[in-house]
């Protein structure tokens, strides 16, 4: 770790308003490259990890003590996003997926809207079709979904699955095409 962000470590801790100020200063211009490049890997947007970061600075402001004995730079990224920034991406998630989220109901809607089978058969006999077609789908298709009604980012099931982002999103929309397909066949065995 350089000395100047070293010296702005000590600073952040000083009892002196003034002191802990320029400190602040200081870390701020040593540290932004550093923590917007790891903001990015989780958001993607520029905007969202430069208001992160900003509640980042806030936080440590107000509570630098953390940072008290850090010795490295790479301590340094893990203690401030284990203790600053973990908090601030979980809101950002929050609301960025709170149009995502899917329950086992919204599933069942998205599914089944217009065969009408919501109509044709009970909720447990539909939740044991609906498990069973989630066992017939691939271990990797049964996963993303899982994930997505968990209202995990495709940012985050990208990063799971070790893929991208539009690979996910793919295959959700091919998921929810095979589960359809598999619900409308179902619907019509009867026939």
């Amino acid at each position: 770790m350089d000395r100047r962000l070293r010296n702005a470590l000590q600073g952040l801790t000083s009892p002196d308003v003034e002191q802990r100020r320029r400190a602040m200063e200081s870390f701020v211009r040593a540290t932004f490259g550093i923590f917007i490049r790891c903001l990015y890997r989780y958001l993607g947007n520029e905007v969202e990890c430069e208001d992160v970061l900003e509640d980042v600075y806030a936080d440590i402001w107000e509570n630098p003590d953390r940072l008290r004995n850090v010795s490295s730079e790479k301590e340094l990224v893990r203690t401030v996003y284990l203790y600053y920034m973990r908090k601030r991406l979980r809101e950002v998630y929050r609301r960025i997926n709170r149009n995502l989220c899917l329950s086992q109901k919204d599933l069942q809607g998205l599914v089944a809207p217009e065969l009408g089978a919501l109509e044709m058969v009970s909720q447990s006999e539909l939740r044991q079709i609906l498990h069973r077609m989630l066992g017939r789908l691939k271990a990797r298709e049964r996963r993303a979904i899982e994930l997505w009604m968990e209202g995990v980012s495709n940012r985050a099931i990208a990063n799971e699955l070790k893929t991208t982002v539009g690979a996910v999103k793919m295959l959700e929309y091919r998921t929810i095409l095979k589960l359809k397909k598999m619900l409308h066949e179902y619907c019509h065995e009867d026939s």
